[in-house]
């Protein structure tokens, strides 16, 4: 999702989920303002989505049954589904004013969205990413969401409150604000969120990673937070591997923690690091997180902005989705060239993924610039299939499975017009693909023949 680093100009999303415009500029942080400066915010990227070139529709094996713009006042980040209703992030919007908040809508007729709620966050502030599930302890028994809390960055205002926000959504069309749990003034935020109640013991864990801006001032990378009552949330631990941000590969030298991910009941939390790997983490003491392997896309891999990551095929394979925005030749490193692929990983034993094999589409696997950006996001599985959806920017929403072998396959492809599609739910319950795209809103479009 949206990389907090200060950006300018045109139309652009953020790195970690910005869809940027025709040229990846870095340009000294002495140059713009914003809440991190100097040392802490060495580029600045420019801060709005960039379109895709088609001027219409395009679905391929898909069929659309509806769309929502959620009001068309904003910029949307990810989104999440629970029963027949999506929750929908929202960014800064053109003003850098922030504070649109998650958009909660009834689907419940696909060919028909409504927004029925929104869930506030504060002016100033983006509401990007966020999670939605069932809990039961004693304290509270309901459906929760968890929403990471972000500043608008070059807005002038750093004081603004981050970090988690947990509202109660078991009546969606009347949510009710439950708690904050704050990040220390000045922080970026919870650039992307998880949470998960485990059933061994019944508590419930919350997710925080702060992105590249908060890690480069000195900033812990991830947080563990106790939400088992959600209205008194406590942390509990912190995680960085405490490298040097800026020592990393490829085009873009930097990293940092951008993501995390509950897997296993609880049991296991991972991180997303650009550059230096996926970590997993032991927490079945989630006080004391340990370290039990690291997984590398580099090499092959000429970048390795490790975006975030995925368990599906009922466990047995470990998907990595770079975000690399970078299609040159990188100096220094294997000349690969292109936006970058999936990597899927044989995950028969966790503690060392065999690498099964890449995915990628034609625009991806270009060098092309100017047009949009052709890189990956998220990948979200169709319940214990291997049918995977990625939500790759300008490529929109990509349907695609691989074999045992590690040959993949692309299925099918929507991308709505100026396509920049950041997030991607499928719903195999109610047999559809939801999407957000960051210019357009929702769009809930049903895979031919599944």
């Amino acid at each position: 999702m949206q990389h907090q680093w200060i950006r300018r100009g045109i139309r652009i999303s953020a790195v970690a989920g910005f869809a940027v415009v025709a040229l990846l500029t870095l340009v000294p942080a002495s140059q713009g303002a914003g809440p991190a400066s100097g040392a802490a915010a060495r580029y600045l990227l420019p801060d709005h989505p960039m379109p895709g070139p088609n001027t219409r529709t395009i679905a391929k094996h898909f069929t659309v049954l509806g769309h929502s713009d959620l009001g068309g006042d904003v910029d949307f980040g990810d989104l999440w589904a629970y029963g027949t209703t999506a929750f929908v992030g929202t960014r800064c919007g053109a003003q850098n004013e922030g504070g649109a908040g998650v958009r909660v809508v009834d689907y419940s007729d696909p060919t028909k969205p409504t927004v029925i709620a929104t869930l506030p966050n504060p002016k100033y502030t983006r509401a990007e990413d966020l999670v939605v599930r069932d809990v039961s302890t004693a304290s509270f028994t309901g459906v929760l969401a968890t929403v990471g809390i972000q500043q608008c960055f070059g807005s002038g205002h750093t004081d603004v409150f981050t970090g988690l926000m947990f509202y109660d959504v078991t009546d969606p069309a009347h949510p009710a604000l439950l708690s904050r749990w704050k990040l220390p003034t000045g922080s970026i935020g919870c650039h992307e969120v998880d949470f998960v109640q485990r059933p061994k013991d019944g508590r419930v864990l919350a997710g925080c990673a702060r992105n590249l801006v908060d890690q480069e001032a000195g900033s812990t990378a991830l947080h563990i937070v106790e939400i088992t009552n959600p209205a008194t949330p406590k942390e509990l631990s912190t995680f960085s591997l405490n490298l040097p941000v800026d020592q990393g590969i490829g085009c873009f030298t930097e990293q940092f923690n951008h993501s995390v991910r509950f897997m296993d009941g609880g049991r296991t939390l991972y991180g997303s690091y650009w550059d230096a790997g996926t970590v997993r983490l032991d927490i079945s003491k989630p006080a004391a997180p340990k370290l039990t392997a690291t997984i590398h896309i580099s090499p092959p891999d000429e970048d390795g902005d490790q975006h975030s990551m995925n368990i599906v095929n009922g466990g047995r394979w470990l998907i990595i989705n770079p975000e690399d925005f970078s299609p040159d030749n990188c100096p220094g490193v294997n000349q690969w060239g292109g936006w970058g692929e999936a990597y899927v990983f044989d995950n028969s034993n966790p503690l060392s993924p065999r690498l099964l094999g890449t995915f990628s589409t034609p625009d991806s696997r270009s060098t092309r610039r100017g047009a949009a950006w052709y890189t990956d996001h998220n990948t979200e599985a169709w319940g214990n299939t291997t049918n995977l959806f990625s939500s790759w920017y300008g490529d929109g929403v990509v349907w695609w499975t691989m074999d045992q072998y590690g040959a993949a396959t692309q299925l099918g492809q929507f991308q709505p017009a100026g396509a920049d599609v950041w997030g991607v739910y499928p719903d195999a319950a109610h047999k559809v693909v939801l999407a957000s795209d960051i210019g357009t809103g929702l769009w809930i479009v049903r895979p031919k023949g599944l």
